[in-house]
């Protein structure tokens, strides 16, 4: 069995990158005549190829014009021949010397798509480095495992026109079409350390990130409520809908959304919003009462988990708004 380890690298200097590298070399319990680097250089690269010489593992460069990350992974997808693939940032590692262990006695057992839980580096309430553990994460791209064959057999890509949140819509798409058609894994050893890097994009503005970045978030959810209903997953695409309305409605409702200095950014989430109801409204409306509570319970549970439970309307009420002053 072979692996494909894809990384897309755009400006970020070697020694932000070299922790990744070191990792991979560190790997025990595995063959490291299996596994190929492949950095896809977007167009803007500071990293001298002299870097990688040291390696004992096959690294592949690749040079093309700047697409953004999606179509920098795309790039990098069509260029392999690995019985499996997965997607690394280049600011990341392996969290331990037998994280590729269990990632290739998985694939020994075989899957379509094979999810990690992984470890995040951040800071606490107090400035303290911490890490935070995610479990069953649908939506990052970190220690997530795919059949090469398998994406290409079905047609799974990234979204080229989606740079931000574009991995919640890669990752959702390939989890139901592998719920229908696929094997699933799950590996509960985390094996993947998102790290902290000051100059990354999600991380410079983390508090309100999704707020200022809704416009994108609409886009993915557009876009995946698009996919499951043109491939015909009518359940999924009822139940995506619902729930963008929903945990939508709960987005809202963050008290540091309505803050003064969050004026604009509000202004634009509610525009984006209004689009996606202009789209789907009529499959939220058609929703049955069970359909809308089974999904509400969720999205009240993950509100709650971030700390912003709170209701300063109701559900009716902010639909209504939207509909009716959101221009």
């Amino acid at each position: 069995m072979t692996l494909d380890i894809i990384v897309p690298h755009y400006r970020e200097p070697w020694e932000v990158c070299s922790y990744l590298f070191d990792s991979i070399a560190l790997q025990r319990g595995v063959s490291l005549n299996n596994i190929r680097v492949i950095v896809v250089n977007d167009g803007d690269c500071l990293i001298d190829e002299a870097n990688f010489k040291k390696y004992p593992y096959r690294i592949e460069y690749l040079v093309k014009e700047h697409g953004g990350v999606s179509a920098a992974r795309n790039y990098g997808l069509d260029h392999s021949d690995a019985d499996y693939v997965m997607f690394c940032d280049i600011d990341d590692g392996f969290l331990s010397n037998y994280g590729l262990h269990l990632v290739f006695s998985a694939m020994q057992e075989g899957f379509d798509y094979c999810v990690s839980n992984f470890v995040e580096e951040t800071y606490s309430a107090d400035n303290e480095m911490t890490i935070v553990r995610h479990d069953k994460d649908l939506t990052f791209m970190h220690g997530k495992v795919y059949r090469r064959q398998f994406l290409v057999d079905k047609d799974l890509r990234f979204d080229p026109a989606m740079t931000l949140h574009e991995d919640g819509y890669f990752n959702m798409l390939v989890f139901v079409v592998t719920k229908h058609d696929g094997k699933q894994k799950w590996i509960d050893t985390p094996f993947y350390l998102w790290r902290w890097n000051d100059n990354s994009v999600v991380r410079s503005d983390k508090k309100d990130f999704v707020l200022k970045t809704y416009e994108h978030v609409m886009q993915t959810r557009i876009g995946i409520c698009n996919q499951l209903r043109e491939r015909g997953y009518e359940d999924e695409f009822r139940t995506a809908v619902c729930m963008t309305v929903l945990n939508s409605y709960y987005d809202f409702q963050k008290t540091s959304y309505h803050v003064a200095e969050n004026a604009k950014y509000l202004r634009k989430a509610e525009k984006a919003f209004k689009r996606y109801t202009d789209l789907f409204g009529k499959v939220f409306n058609d929703c049955t009462n069970g359909e809308i509570a089974e999904i509400a319970r969720a999205a009240r549970e993950t509100a709650y988990k971030n700390g912003f439970l709170f209701e300063r309307e109701t559900l009716k009420e902010f639909i209504k708004r939207i509909q009716e002053t959101v221009k």
